[in-house]
Formats: C-alpha cells, sequence, structure tokens
C-alpha cells in the first residue's frame, strides 16, 4: 500500500512539474512574441504620440505582414488615423487572414507564422442570418513539425452582415488537416458545428 501510495504521490508530482514547465513555457513564449510585435509597431506609435506625418507607405509595409495586421489596424483606430490603413486591406478576407496567423502563432498551436499562405474560399453558413466563413491554406518550412512542406487548411469566421473587416471573429481554428484529405466545406462545416458555441 505505502508503495502505490509513494508512486501515486510520485506521478501526481511529476505531472504537476510538466503542467507548471508547460504552462511557464506558454507563457514565456507569448510574452516574447508580445515582446517582438511591438518592437515593430513602436516606431508607428511614437509618431502618433508625437504627432509625426506617417506615410501610408510606412503603414502598407506593415500590414503585409498577416500576423501585423489586427495590431496595425487597431492603434490606428484608437488615434482616429484609420485613414492610413491601405484600403486593399479593408475587406473580410484579409482580416480572417490575419486572425488566422495570429491563433497559428500561438504556442499551442503551430507556434510559428506559417512561411506562406493563400486564400482558398469564402463559404457561406445560412443559420439566422448569412454567416461567411474564409478557408485558407498555409504550410510551414519548420523542420520539427509534422507537416513540413504540406499545405493545410485553416478557417476564420464567421462575418456577418455588420461585421467589420478587423472586428474579432468567434471562430478561427485549424485541426492541421492537410489539403489533400479534406475539403474547404467540411473544414467550415466542422469549425462552425464544433468551436466557440454559443
Amino acid at each position: 500500500m505505502k508503495t502505490f501510495l509513494l508512486s501515486a504521490l510520485l506521478l501526481v508530482i511529476l505531472v504537476g512539474g510538466i503542467l507548471l514547465y508547460r504552462d511557464g513555457y506558454i507563457k514565456r513564449k507569448i510574452r516574447k512574441l508580445a515582446a517582438n510585435r511591438y518592437q515593430i509597431v513602436a516606431p508607428l506609435i511614437q509618431k502618433l504620440d508625437a504627432r509625426h506625418d506617417i506615410s501610408k507607405l510606412e503603414v502598407l509595409t506593415m500590414v503585409r505582414d498577416p500576423a501585423l495586421r489586427h495590431g496595425v489596424f487597431h492603434v490606428l483606430d484608437a488615434y482616429n488615423r484609420s485613414d492610413l490603413f491601405p484600403i486593399e486591406f479593408l475587406t473580410h478576407e484579409k482580416g480572417a487572414e490575419g486572425l488566422l496567423v495570429n491563433w497559428l502563432e500561438f504556442p499551442t498551436e503551430l507556434g510559428n507564422s506559417p512561411d506562406e499562405i493563400e486564400f482558398i474560399s469564402m463559404i457561406t453558413i445560412h443559420d439566422n442570418e448569412p454567416a461567411d466563413y474564409y478557408v485558407f491554406k498555409y504550410k510551414t518550412k519548420l523542420p520539427h513539425t509534422l507537416w513540413q512542406h504540406q499545405w493545410m487548411m485553416g478557417v476564420s469566421g464567421p462575418y456577418l452582415t455588420a461585421s467589420k473587416p478587423y472586428d474579432i471573429v468567434l471562430r478561427v481554428f485549424s485541426r492541421f488537416n492537410t489539403v489533400d484529405a479534406t475539403s474547404p466545406e467540411t473544414e467550415v462545416e466542422w469549425v462552425h458545428n464544433n468551436i466557440n458555441q454559443v
């Protein structure tokens, strides 16, 4: 009996240690990601604070990176300078792409921005009102992943009639299914039925 209790206690301590390490690791990764993001956007914030001139080209250079899009939009919006945000990026598709990339960067998901990402299609689900989902394919060159160099699918949505391009949507997800193993319709249906049900 003592051996069993000792074994159980050691197991609890080991699992607890792993969870604490993992939790600490995730927090460190998130802090590092936020700090890196801030370093990129900080010069824009400083110029906005000082009311210096900002060229649309400066903003365009930043928002070409989907990982920065939402942050830059919301910074400009907070300073009442949304006029600087490039019109070609003021679409649901570009907002959805940015959200998916941000989700993929999270340490418990892909842990990085994808090396490539491309829009596949918009799929509308008709519930109480039309709900648009944006489907993308992406791939990574990270050598430690199971999916190195394979195109996978991810989904962002729903965007409703009144949704603005940089609203935060309820469902952003990827099951890391490769494009040859699924279809956009299947992924949207799964995400719609299984993620963040309210």
